[in-house]
């Protein structure tokens, strides 16, 4: 293409030839087909100047740029609502000292519980939002769930006694056996399903706790009638430890840092996972000399260093349900994950008073 800038003042010839090429290509009407018009006083107002400018302003104006002061502000302030507010928290933070629910806790546990209270934060509305008030209101109700659990136990107990006899030196009576087995086998389920579905804490939730009232109770009496007084202490001391948790992470004493649920987790999987294969070796050789020693083991005065392990662990675990009770209000998640919160610290006490039973079991085997 040849360019003409015969008449440099005017610039016709250029600016036709330039204007017609660029129009042809949509590219703004070829500069609004004044090319280089009115040489350099022509070529500063087509190009640079007030029309072309206008354009693109306009252009910006319609979401492509930054130029316009106006957009630049809304995409800031889109920013800051859509993506700072609910996770540039604290505890939401993956900071140098691995603080609050981390990244790297998500990414190497998935717990779909805790994605699922990073994923809702910020959803609560008004009075949708959740509250240490409610949060409270719906522990005390699965506790109360959770004895009338217990006390089905005594009830269906004297009512069996009236008909049966117990054999084989056995604890309870032939139809107490199915019921007890039924029990963690719901129990079981509904605590998955609560995992899983954080919606249906209320319906599974409570489920899960009666089964658990009945199951819990049944294990107690198996303790009570080896142990005299076994019960009580279990409870008294369970009691005790969840008070100093709740003072000490209420002052800050304790943090609940990423670092922190890693080790608590990292233990738990490899207790579950030690416990599951012992479970199986015994079930195929039940004589063998792994098993006997492994049991001799745990009877002795390691069995006690174990089961001290495990109450600091099921201590660690009600810290964490701590925690997560705390971000539930503080990130301002919908009402209905107040039952995920109260769910967990239920069944954190329960986890904590059955480590605690079977550690003074350990401890009079041991006099």
């Amino acid at each position: 293409m040849s360019m003409n800038f015969t008449n440099g003042n005017n610039g016709n010839n250029g600016g036709n030839q330039w204007g017609n090429g660029y129009n042809n290509n949509g590219y703004n009407n070829g500069y609004n087909n004044n090319g280089y018009n009115n040489g350099n006083t022509g070529f500063n107002q087509s190009m640079f100047g007030n029309q072309n400018m206008n354009n693109y302003n306009n252009y910006n104006q319609n979401g492509y740029g930054f130029n316009n002061q106006q957009q630049y502000n809304q995409y800031n302030q889109y920013n800051q609502q859509q993506y700072n507010q609910p996770f540039n928290q604290p505890q939401y933070a993956n900071n140098a000292n691995g603080s609050g629910i981390g990244k790297s806790f998500m990414d190497s546990f998935a717990n779909p519980r805790i994605r699922s209270l990073r994923k809702h934060a910020g959803e609560g509305v008004g009075d949708d939002v959740s509250t240490f008030g409610g949060v409270a209101a719906k522990t005390i109700y699965l506790v109360l769930v959770f004895g009338l659990g217990l006390i089905s136990f005594f009830i269906l107990h004297s009512v069996f006694g009236k008909n049966s006899v117990i054999t084989d030196g056995g604890l309870l009576y032939p139809q107490e056996y199915p019921i007890y087995i039924g029990a963690l086998i719901l129990a079981l389920i509904s605590g998955i399903v609560t995992a899983f579905a954080p919606k249906t804490t209320a319906f599974f939730g409570t489920i899960y706790c009666v089964c658990m009232g009945y199951a819990v109770t049944v294990t107690s009496y198996a303790y009570a009638q080896q142990y005299k007084g076994i019960v009580f202490e279990a409870l008294g001391l369970t009691l005790l430890i969840v008070g100093v948790l709740t003072v000490l992470y209420s002052k800050g004493v304790i943090r609940v840092t990423g670092r922190f649920r890693k080790v608590v987790f990292t233990t738990l999987i490899v207790g579950l996972l030690a416990s599951a294969i012992f479970t199986i070796v015994y079930l195929c050789a039940p004589n063998s000399s792994f098993v006997r020693s492994i049991i001799e083991i745990n009877n002795g005065p390691i069995g006690i260093l174990f089961a001290l392990i495990g109450v600091a662990l099921a201590a660690a675990i009600l810290t964490i349900d701590f925690d997560n009770a705390a971000q539930t209000v503080q990130q301002g998640l919908p009402k209905t994950y107040e039952w995920v919160a109260s769910f967990s610290l239920v069944t954190g006490v329960i986890y904590l008073y059955l480590k605690v039973l079977q550690l003074l079991a350990k401890i009079q085997n041991n006099r």
